[in-house]
């Protein structure tokens, strides 16, 4: 029995998402911003389609900014998140990464986001 089924990672559920986020080389400073649709999220990472000719690169570290207000969370008014990159496709221009140094607060915001976002995925799925 030491198959590689094994041996598979429990990857935390994905939620698909079309919120329009920012990702920032700097927290505070308006330069060096991009404008990206997220795609997916959950608890561990995210996965975004930049609208730009961005470039990315395995390793890099930058800031995600989403707006909760779309998002139906009356909280704060946007969740800001250091974030790490694990892959990017040039082709599609797409980004997937890693959710860093969250605290108990970003956490939590998460999760409402995640919550959103799969009461959202119901009431879009078509009753059969």
């Amino acid at each position: 029995m030491n198959s590689n089924s094994d041996k598979r990672v429990q990857r935390p559920e994905r939620y698909i998402s079309h919120a329009l986020v920012e990702v920032r080389r700097f927290r505070f400073l308006p330069f060096f911003c991009s404008s990206a649709v997220l795609l997916d999220l959950s608890m561990a990472g995210f996965k975004l389609e930049f609208t730009g000719n961005d470039v990315v690169h395995p390793g890099q570290r930058y800031w995600l900014s989403i707006p909760l207000g779309p998002l139906g969370i009356l909280g704060p008014t946007k969740l800001v998140n250091r974030i790490e990159v694990r892959w990017y496709d040039a082709k599609r221009r797409r980004m997937g990464g890693v959710l860093m140094d969250g605290d108990k607060t970003s956490s939590q915001i998460i999760q409402q986001i995640i919550e959103t976002l799969r009461e959202r995925g119901k009431s879009m799925r078509p009753r059969g």
